[in-house]
């Protein structure tokens, strides 16, 4: 299993595992970086996104109460 090296890798994976105009969980981002290789835990990333990439990179959708996360272009 494989580790990021450092913030600006985490950031283009997470940016990575969407598809234009796609609405996912942060359960399904989870999954899918678990799919490609990596070592990581929903809560982590949740975290990071909240942190580091909300309003940056990503905009935040709550849906009965779930977040859900889409790309900014």
């Amino acid at each position: 299993m494989k580790k990021f090296s450092n913030v600006a890798c985490k950031i283009n994976e997470i940016r990575n595992v969407f598809s234009s105009g796609e609405t996912l969980k942060g359960a399904e981002i989870t999954n899918r970086l678990k799919s490609r290789g990596y070592k990581v835990k929903e809560a982590n990333i949740r975290m990071f996104i909240y942190h580091r990439m909300l309003y940056k990179h990503l905009s935040k959708v709550s849906i009965k109460g779930i977040n859900q996360y889409t790309l900014i272009y």
